[in-house]
């Protein structure tokens, strides 16, 4: 009969705890961003817009260069069946 009450209460609190860190995991999911993560990801945005035109734009064969990045992006696409 003890074993029993102390099963019953042991199982209550672990499925208690895992509801608490199940909670917290999920408060966490929403908040935001700290300002130092997001500057550096805007400044990474940036760059990357900024890499893509000075590579179109210095690039004499402008249409080759946009043919190579077609055939890469393609061929990392799944195929269709």
């Amino acid at each position: 009969m003890i074993e029993q009450k102390l099963a019953i209460w042991a199982l209550g609190f672990a499925i208690g705890v895992m509801t608490v860190i199940a909670g917290d995991k999920l408060l966490d999911k929403n908040t935001p961003i700290p300002d130092g993560e997001s500057t550096r990801a805007e400044e990474l945005i940036s760059i990357y817009k900024r890499g893509a035109k000075d590579a179109l734009s210095t690039n004499p064969v402008n249409f080759e260069l946009e043919q190579a990045c077609l055939e890469i992006w393609a061929n990392k696409q799944p195929h269709a069946q």
